[in-house]
């Protein structure tokens, strides 16, 4: 069985001192981001020389202006998500040109057994990283359900104003 994931005290439900509370608090002050501020994503150096990449991080910026979903700790996550979507690119034009090489090879039996090997290769690379890409996307709230969830999140610790509100089931 695995253990219950740890929750942010204004999501918590479970009943504590005050001088739990207190102490709690003070604990998530030193690693929860301040998103009162100006947030100034870097790009981190996994992506240095990559000018796909840095094309799938302006495009990400771009589509999030005016949101508040990613903090300057997030730099290196949407780093290493840009990178696989730039592997992915790469991937697609790596099976369209098999591909090819596949209709070209259609009366050598050795050729299209060779294309055919390589394609299986592609795909399951290609496979691997859409898994991956997904996964980065979801927890970055690049996703629908990613949003929702980071929304949820918000809605418990605005409706988390009075410690003792749940009580009473009010």
């Amino acid at each position: 069985m695995m253990p219950t994931p740890p929750k942010a005290l204004d999501s918590m439900t479970k009943n504590l001192t005050a001088e739990e509370r207190v102490l709690r608090e003070q604990a998530e002050k030193g690693v929860i981001p301040d998103r009162g501020r100006e947030v100034t994503l870097e790009r981190p150096a996994i992506m240095t020389k990559n000018a796909a990449a840095g094309r799938y991080w302006k495009k990400v910026l771009d589509r999030m202006r005016g949101l508040v979903i990613l903090d300057d700790l997030d730099s290196d996550a949407l780093g290493v998500y840009c990178v696989m979507m730039a592997r992915y690119e790469q991937q697609c034009k790596l099976l369209a040109l098999v591909s090819k090489q596949l209709k070209e090879a259609k009366d050598d039996p050795e050729a299209v057994s060779e294309a055919v090997s390589k394609l299986d290769t592609v795909n399951g690379k290609m496979q691997s990283l859409e898994r991956n890409i997904l996964q980065y996307a979801e927890k970055l709230g690049l996703t629908p359900s990613g949003r929702i969830r980071l929304a949820q999140k918000r809605a418990e610790q605005a409706a988390q104003t009075d410690p003792d509100g749940d009580l009473f089931g009010d």
